[in-house]
C-alpha cells in the first residue's frame, strides 16, 4: 500500500468514525439504569450500567438483557443471587428479578423496536454480530437472549 492510499485510508476510518459518532448521538436512545450487584465469586460491590428495554411504571418493572447473552457477568452475579438494587433517575429501587417467557420477551422487543426504530435496528444487527447469531438479528436476539424484570419489591 503506498503512501498515499494509507493516509487516505486512515482519513476514511476517522471520517467513518465521525459520522457514526454523530449518528448515534442524535438518535434516540433508551433511558439508562445502573445495576448494583454483588460478585458471585468475589463478593465484592459492583455498578453496571444497563440499557431498559423496556419500562413499565405501573407495575415498577423495567426489562433488560446482556448484550453477551447468558456469559455477560452482570447476569451470572444476579441469576447467582448477588441483586443488590437499582437505581433509575437518581431513584434507589430494592428490587427482585424474573427471567421473562416468550411471550413478553417479544413484547418487550416490540416496546423496544417501537419506541426507538432505528436504534433498536442498528443495536439488534450489532448484538446479532457480535454473538454470531444466524439469520435475522431481531428473531436471533429474542431466541438467544434472556430478558430479565427486575421488579421493586412491594409492588
Amino acid at each position: 500500500m503506498s503512501g498515499r492510499s494509507r493516509m487516505a485510508h486512515a482519513f476514511g476510518r476517522i471520517l467513518q468514525a465521525q459520522v457514526v459518532r454523530v449518528m448515534f448521538q442524535a438518535l434516540p436512545t433508551p433511558p439508562v439504569m445502573i445495576l448494583v450487584h454483588r460478585g458471585r465469586k468475589s463478593g465484592r460491590v459492583y455498578t453496571t450500567p444497563l440499557s431498559m428495554l423496556a419500562e413499565e411504571p405501573d407495575r415498577g418493572e423495567v426489562v433488560v438483557s446482556p448484550m453477551w447473552g447468558r456469559d455477560a457477568d452482570w447476569y451470572r452475579n444476579v441469576v447467582a443471587g448477588g441483586l443488590v438494587e437499582i437505581q433509575v433517575r437518581g431513584e434507589k429501587r430494592q428490587v427482585e428479578w424474573r427471567e421473562l417467557d416468550e411471550s413478553e420477551k417479544r413484547s418487550a422487543g416490540e416496546a423496544f423496536r417501537v419506541t426507538r426504530p432505528v436504534y433498536s435496528r442498528l443495536i439488534l444487527r450489532m448484538i446479532a454480530r457480535l454473538n454470531r447469531f444466524e439469520g435475522d438479528p431481531e428473531e436471533a436476539a429474542m431466541r438467544n437472549l434472556p430478558m430479565l424484570g427486575l421488579r421493586q419489591v412491594g409492588s
